[in-house]
């Protein structure tokens, strides 16, 4: 799950995510990160270790 509120739209999870589930979506003038599907994702936590801000976690 992504919190909104934190990611800042680096994109590191982005680049971290092996199934290539993640995406960089645009609101105004800023950007967060959103999984597609999220049934796929193996929670292998890539993605959440690759964040600085820890706007990543398995739910």
């Amino acid at each position: 799950m992504v919190d909104t509120v934190r990611c800042t739209g680096c994109g590191r999870c982005v680049a971290a995510c092996g199934s290539r589930l993640l995406s960089l979506e645009v609101d105004g003038f800023r950007k967060y990160a959103q999984i597609g599907i999220s049934k796929r994702c193996k929670r292998c936590l890539a993605c959440a270790a690759a964040c600085p801000v820890r706007a990543l976690r398995a739910d």
